[in-house]
């Protein structure tokens, strides 16, 4: 068979003989192999397990964004599943650095087409790291104490992302000083940082709007026209300490069937993926609330935690949440929301300059919310309409939303990646 004959009838054939014609073990790259996509079937074993798998990405590929996590199961996938999609929209050239081998593992079988890489230790991330030559800048989606093994390097930019934009504690806090830049949503996420009692001068704030809600955001509010009112919870979870505890999950078995009785209105529920991660009491409320509405599950959908919540808020008359990162999300169809705040508890807050009170009908129990519910809903008195359209632009920035400033800025880095390069060669030659 002519080499020709076996580059187009049998590729992998062709690689191999190729590899072994320049003294090369296929065996090194793999015993699978594609044109175009050579992975490396390696895991890299130390005495306390597997601390390095490349078997998912093409190293020495000119990659210029990275993508860091150092969650595990528990809050991983919701931060990941956040943003993958918006870098592999952008048409950049990204890979996935995870350290959580579970997390590795759900991510392949989800996001198997892309680029991902498990490493355990800062050698391995080092090792990885000095694989993708052409990186960039580094984007990180939370605060965990592993990410300190890539910030240590100098030669990249290191951006903050977030998984969400809310008034919580852990929002603006002096972690956050590790950054270069803080990509956020909105001016209110700015603002947070400005009232704090630290120095953040050093921070580029870049405002990119919130891609997740370009295809849900409205330039105004319009009743829907659902036959009957279409109620959407959207409790956040009991938080790592009870002063970061801005739950109703606790209320919620209770409030949903009083709402439910008095005004017959069908309900979509959406529960916090790591609900029930601190008080595992929250674990059995699926059940409680399943069992409550079993006669109702034509009017009362409980959706699991793989639904994006963008994906349940289209359509809805109204929403009841928590201070927790679904404000912004709701405030995109500028429909009325109902927040919980906890009064029985001492609760800390990184408080922008629009308080939620002036947006939002805030409630501290169940009969404060049904009076509300017959003020707003039942008798149509919203006075808090024209509010909740600053709030959207004062949170999300509409135009940058609108605008795609998310993909405008990784073009950007790419184009100064490009430029470098190029002088690097130009001095080279």
């Amino acid at each position: 068979m002519s080499k020709i004959s076996k580059l187009f009838n049998k590729p992998d054939l062709f690689i191999k003989d190729f590899l072994k014609n320049k003294g090369i073990e296929p065996d090194i790259l793999g015993s699978k192999f594609n044109i175009s996509f050579l992975k490396q079937q390696k895991q890299f074993i130390s005495k306390d397990g597997v601390n390095l798998i490349v078997s998912n990405i093409r190293l020495f590929k000119k990659t210029v964004h990275l993508l860091h996590t150092g969650e595990g199961l528990t809050h991983g996938p919701s931060h990941l599943d956040l943003w993958v999609e918006h870098f592999a929209k952008s048409g950049e050239d990204f890979a996935i650095l995870i350290r959580n081998k579970a997390l590795f593992d759900w991510a392949i079988q989800k996001y198997s087409y892309l680029d991902i890489v498990y490493a355990k230790n800062p050698s391995d991330v080092e090792n990885i790291l000095n694989k993708l030559p052409f990186i960039k800048a580094i984007y990180y989606f939370s605060n965990t104490g592993n990410l300190i093994h890539t910030l240590r390097y100098n030669r990249y930019k290191h951006i903050f992302l977030g998984h969400g934009d809310s008034e919580k504690a852990g929002s603006a806090h002096k972690f956050f000083r590790v950054y270069d830049e803080i990509w956020v949503a909105g001016q209110a996420h700015i603002d947070r940082f400005k009232n704090t009692d630290f120095n953040t001068d050093h921070i580029k704030f870049v405002k990119i709007g919130r891609p997740n809600l370009k295809n849900t955001l409205v330039s105004e509010y319009t009743l829907s026209k659902n036959i009957r009112k279409r109620l959407v919870y959207l409790p956040t979870w009991e938080g790592v300490y009870e002063e970061n505890n801005y739950s109703s999950a606790h209320l919620a078995p209770v409030m949903l069937s009083e709402i439910f009785n008095k005004l017959n209105y069908d309900i979509d529920i959406k529960l916090h993926p790591v609900l029930g991660s601190r008080d595992k009491t929250l674990l059995n409320l699926p059940l409680t609330i399943s069992e409550i509405f079993f006669k109702n599950q034509d009017n009362v959908t409980l959706h699991s935690k793989e639904v994006p919540v963008e994906k349940i808020i289209k359509n809805a008359d109204f929403f009841i949440c928590d201070i927790s990162a679904v404000v912004s999300e709701c405030i995109s169809t500028l429909a009325p929301i109902f927040l919980f705040m906890p009064i029985d508890r001492e609760i800390i807050t990184s408080n922008s300059n629009m308080q939620y009170s002036e947006y939002t009908y805030v409630f501290s129990n169940i009969e404060e919310l049904l009076d509300l519910l017959d003020e707003v809903i039942v008798k149509g008195n919203d006075r808090l309409v024209k509010a909740r359209y600053k709030a959207l632009d004062y949170l999300l920035t509409i135009d940058a939303t609108k605008n795609d400033e998310f993909y405008h800025c990784l073009s950007e880095i790419s184009k100064d990646s490009t430029l470098l390069n190029n002088s690097r060669e130009k001095v080279i030659q």
